[in-house]
């Protein structure tokens, strides 16, 4: 029997503008977040202002979009999330959306796969500020759409991948993270395929910030861990701090588990986020849909490459590997390519966009 969401043969078949956010008590694990300078400039991921159409199952709260194979994204504000899916298999990875209040535990995994242990999503005050209870954790309310992401390796390098729509670089702020209801509940007692955890164990989310020059900074989120007898497991919302990243025009996700086989990590690959902030860098033009770069030029609207002063390009997914060259023409299209994070090369330039 395949895992909940994969029905192929890889690792798991053994397995988001506010004025200013304030700082408040932190208390039963969720920290929450101040931003004391450039507070107008940052930008909070909002899936109530989602550009791509989200409607919700009234019976488990996923995106209808979830398993529809020509969905290749979730684009709200600045960001795009990649969303992928086979529908004939009931497969999905990468990001989907998700309105549940159910953290329950379930049998039925395979329809129970889109809850969180926070019960629903952040809530956000008229100003833009995190709205608090009375402990001073996030408010959450099934009214506010969140992110649950898939990241398991055996389908991409980057399962769980994140641009910009305008295709500029962001400063990464920092982000709520929160486990999947399913995730959390194998790791406490186990299923099938994974074991509960003991002593020494642990599950960690990695977030990955790729800069404008290719290289890589990393911020590590202990999701679980079972020290000295005793299991410390995320139920809330947690603020993170990704400012470690610095400037940034992707970000994905990778997760690591101690119980891990031949195929890979036997605790499931799920994880929820929500409120992701990131500040422009410079003078970023933040309803842009074009994407300039010397003589480069994305229009992400019509999937569009053009090309200056130039007739000759290569094009290279995100493992390194050219998909595509154009030569003899001064634009082409990248509709065929399936949905992901592609490097255009042209002369001494290259361009990072998102399909």
């Amino acid at each position: 029997m395949a895992r909940p969401g994969l029905v192929v043969s890889f690792n798991y078949l053994k397995q988001m503008e506010i004025k200013k956010l304030v700082l408040t008590s932190a208390l039963l694990g969720v920290s929450l977040f101040v931003c004391a300078q450039n507070e107008s400039e940052i930008i909070v991921l909002d899936l109530s202002k989602s550009t791509t159409p989200l409607t919700f199952d009234t019976t488990n709260g996923m995106w209808e979009g979830t398993y529809d194979d020509d969905e290749t994204e979730i684009e709200s504000q600045v960001f795009s999330f990649v969303h992928n899916s086979m529908s004939d298999y009931n497969t999905w990875w990468g990001f989907t959306a998700s309105n549940s209040v159910d953290n329950k535990r379930q049998d039925n995994t395979l329809t129970y796969q889109f809850s969180n242990m926070g019960l629903g999503g952040i809530v956000l005050n008229e100003d833009g500020t995190i709205k608090t209870n009375s402990f001073g954790a996030p408010e959450t309310s099934g009214e506010m759409p969140y992110l649950v992401a898939f990241a398991m390796t055996g389908f991409s390098k980057h399962p769980a991948d994140m641009t910009f729509i305008d295709g500029e670089s962001y400063e990464a702020v920092g982000a709520y993270f929160n486990l999947n209801s399913y995730t959390y509940y194998c790791i406490e007692y186990g299923d099938s395929f994974a074991r509960a955890f003991n002593n020494g164990d642990k599950f960690t989310l990695t977030v990955h910030g790729i800069a404008d020059d290719d290289t890589e900074k990393t911020v590590d989120v202990e999701l679980a861990a079972y020290n000295n007898g005793n299991l410390t497991i995320n139920r809330g919302w947690t603020y993170v701090d990704l400012s470690e990243l610095g400037v940034v025009n992707q970000i994905w996700f990778s997760m690591n588990s101690t119980d891990s086989g031949a195929y890979g990590m036997n605790t499931p690959a799920y994880f929820c986020m929500d409120k992701l902030m990131v500040r422009p860098a410079g003078n970023n033009a933040v309803n842009s849909v074009t994407t300039v770069k010397n003589n480069i030029r994305y229009d992400r609207a019509s999937q569009m490459v053009y090309l200056h002063d130039t007739d000759f390009a290569m094009i290279y997914d995100a493992a390194g590997r050219c998909v595509m060259t154009s030569s003899d023409t001064d634009f082409f299209s990248v509709k065929h390519l399936p949905a992901g994070i592609y490097i255009v090369k042209a002369g001494n330039n290259k361009l990072k966009i998102a399909r």
